[in-house]
């Protein structure tokens, strides 16, 4: 790992650990898995097919607690909190995994 990787992975650490919230991720197989997460919510989601605008959220996890992309169904119980379902998958890098939820 580069030294400029090596920045950016302790980075998105701080940022968890200062705003993340302690969850628990469920997937199909009813395998649960602590982990830490950030939320944005209130977000607009503009429909893939039709110009649909809905509310919805954006959860961030990190790869190292979380290994596997979450599918489609698979939730997030905010410790103390809301759980989420994962409705599909945003984005993944070596770092992190953004669903959007519901």
């Amino acid at each position: 790992m580069s030294v400029f990787s090596q920045a950016i992975s302790r980075t998105t650490d701080r940022v968890y650990v200062g705003f993340g919230e302690d969850a628990i991720y469920t997937d199909r197989n009813a395998l649960e898995t602590p982990c830490t997460v950030l939320v944005e919510q209130d977000l607009s989601r503009f429909g893939e097919t039709a110009q649909v605008n809905v509310k919805t959220a954006v959860l961030a996890v990190r790869v190292a607690q979380v290994a596997a992309a979450p599918r489609r169904g698979d939730t997030f119980a905010i410790t103390g909190g809301a759980t989420y379902k994962v409705d599909s998958l945003q984005a993944t890098n070596a770092l992190e995994h953004t669903v959007f939820v519901a």
